[in-house]
This record gives structure tokens, C-alpha cells and sequence, in this order.
């Protein structure tokens, strides 16, 4: 990360705003570029099956400390995505936040508090892999996630987000997003996220919960429930960790998710994992089994290459569907500035 300063013509301009505030200003950036190749039971006859895509952001924060103790910024996330070329950018994420004795408050588009607070075994694995780049897996049917972190959270929408300040090992927080004031945007979302680190001996963990509720979208429609557990693990160069979550697909269809996986650092810049994930819905008999292996190698300080393999084994039930039994392979590199 390079920290900007204003300079001292900035600093005088500023000086001559009464309502002016003299702020911090950071600058981050990070790409991915990831190489995409999938051998699949259904194959399109001509098609490739493989690709290209990237991921850039560059994010933008300003952080201003009162005499009255209080930190205040505000942060604007522009990011480039997508497969072939990409012809602009948009704001992935921007919002304010005030950090005080109290917690932190945020306001504006952001991820909510299960976001921050919940986990997923996926978190161990490369960027790019199983849903953020790696869709197919699961079919087109009621299978509504692959991640067993809080499936149907705030997802870099207009909310407000509050976290409380740690007590001993536990952390809460909760948000609230309104989905708007027509008469089809009723789908108001509140959502509830909890962490609990321990220490014991040489084993550093947590353990971690969300949930969420949905309202129907329109008056008169079911509302829509989700929540995670999961118990994340470390000791020396392994780190473990085990989730499970269920979503609310419709008023009588439910998405369950199990996953688990094992970390190792091997040292000189190397580090294995293994992912295991576990995917059914309650009725209809749709599921999906993927078993996920990556290898990560710091290159350089700011630049890492991941190898990320996964075979999964799809099959439709019930859903009207196409069976499908194959293996997608991602290599992504990362730079971070």
C-alpha cells in the first residue's frame, strides 16, 4: 500500500475552508488475471472451453481523526471484470465509516456484517475459483450457492453496518438494507454475524455465525431465510476450516451447503490446500460434490500464482437439468500494490 499525503499547496488550500478536514489519503490497487480451462460431460461441439478473465481494483480512502477521538473516512473501490475485453470500469464498492469507542458504523454500498463475520472452507483456496470464476458446477437448477459462509448476505448494496467493539474474544455486528419504496422492492434484508477467537496452547481459532432475513419482494411474498456456521482453526503451518449453511431458495426449497478443507504452508513461499464441498437442495434430490485442490506460490513481494484444480460431479434431480461429471482448472496471477 502506498499512503499519500496532501501536499502542502492542497494543505493550505484546505486551510482556507472553514469545513475543510485535513485527511490521510491511501491509494491500493490489485489485478487478477486468471487462464480458465474446463473439460466437461456436456461440451458444446466447437467450443474452446477455455478462457481468459481479469479483475482489477483500485481503491481509494480517505481517513480523517477528530480531536474528539473519532476516526472517519470514506472509501471508493473501482474495479474492471470480466471474460474477453473489458471496456470500463464501475464503483464496486463506496461507502463512509466512523470508528470510535462505540464500534465502527458504516454507511453506503458495502458488504454487510455476515460478510465480515462468517466463514467459508473456500476461503482457503485461490482467487478466482468455484463461484467467483469458476460457475458451472452447480447447474442452473435450485442449487443457489457453493460457499458455506452467509449465502444470502449484503453484497456491496446501500446498508448500514454496525460492529461493535470486541469483548474479549467475541465480535458482533449487524446491517440493514432497504430494498427500495416500489411496490415489487419490499425484499428488505436484516442480517446478524458473530465471531469468537480463542487461544489454547499453540492452536489459535474461531468460530463464527450468521443469519439473514429476506422479505418477499413483493406484499404478500414469503420471506427468505439463510444463516452459517463454521469453526476456523490454526496451528504452526496448518490451518483448518469446517462451515456449513443453508439459503432459502423459494418458500419451500432450501440450499444446503457443507464444506471443509485443510491449509499448509510449506515455507519458501509455497502453501497447499484441499477443499471439500458438499452441495443439496431439501427437496428434488439436485446436488453437486467438488473436490478442489490449490497450490499458491509467492513469486514476488505483491505478486502470487495459484494453481487451482477442481473435479465436481453435478446431478439434476428433479430440476430438468443436464447430469454433468468434469473438472475445471484456473491458473490466476495476483498483483498487489
Amino acid at each position: 500500500m502506498r499512503k499519500l499525503l496532501l501536499t502542502t499547496t492542497a494543505l493550505i488550500t484546505a486551510a482556507t475552508l472553514s469545513s475543510a478536514a485535513i485527511a490521510d489519503v491511501s491509494i491500493t490497487g490489485a489485478m487478477e488475471f486468471t487462464y480458465e480451462s474446463t473439460d466437461s460431460a456436456t461440451k458444446v461441439t466447437g467450443a474452446s472451453n477455455d478462457d481468459f478473465s481479469s479483475d482489477q481494483n483500485v481503491v481509494i480512502k480517505f481517513e480523517n481523526k477528530t480531536d474528539s477521538g473519532l476516526t472517519i473516512g470514506m472509501v471508493q473501490n473501482i474495479e474492471s471484470d470480466g471474460d474477453d475485453g473489458v471496456s470500463d470500469a464501475s464503483s464496486d464498492e463506496n461507502y463512509m465509516y466512523v470508528k470510535g469507542g462505540f464500534g465502527t458504523i458504516e454507511l453506503g454500498n458495502n458488504d454487510g456484517a455476515g460478510d465480515q463475520l462468517t466463514r467459508t472452507a473456500s476461503d482457503l483456496i485461490g482467487p478466482d475459483a468455484l463461484s467467483d470464476n469458476g460457475g458451472g458446477m452447480t447447474g442452473a437448477g435450485n442449487l443457489y450457492d457453493d460457499n458455506a459462509d452467509l449465502m444470502r448476505d449484503i453484497n456491496d448494496a446501500n446498508n448500514i453496518t454496525y460492529i461493535m467493539p470486541a469483548m474479549g474474544g467475541l465480535t458482533l455486528g449487524a446491517s440493514y438494507m432497504d430494498a427500495g419504496d416500489s411496490a415489487a422492492a419490499n425484499g428488505d434484508m436484516t442480517v446478524i454475524g458473530a465471531k469468537y477467537a480463542f487461544t489454547s496452547g499453540a492452536v489459535k481459532g474461531s468460530l463464527h455465525f450468521g443469519s439473514s432475513n429476506t422479505g418477499g419482494a413483493s406484499a404478500g411474498n414469503s420471506s427468505l431465510n439463510s444463516n452459517s456456521m463454521g469453526v476456523d482453526v490454526s496451528s504452526g503451518p496448518f490451518r483448518a476450516v469446517i462451515a456449513k449453511g443453508e439459503a432459502d431458495v423459494s418458500s419451500t426449497v432450501t440450499t444446503e451447503v457443507t464444506d471443509y478443507g485443510v491449509q499448509y504452508n510449506m515455507g519458501n513461499g509455497i502453501t497447499l490446500a484441499a477443499v471439500g464441498t458438499q452441495i443439496e437442495e431439501n427437496t428434488g434430490g439436485e446436488t453437486s460434490d467438488i473436490t478442489t485442490v490449490s497450490v499458491k506460490y509467492n513469486v514476488a513481494s505483491g505478486l502470487d500464482a495459484y494453481l487451482t484444480y477442481h473435479d465436481y460431479d453435478y446431478a439434476p434431480g428433479t430440476s430438468g437439468g443436464t447430469a454433468d461429471d468434469g473438472s475445471k482448472t484456473l491458473v490466476t496471477l495476483v498483483s498487489k500494490f
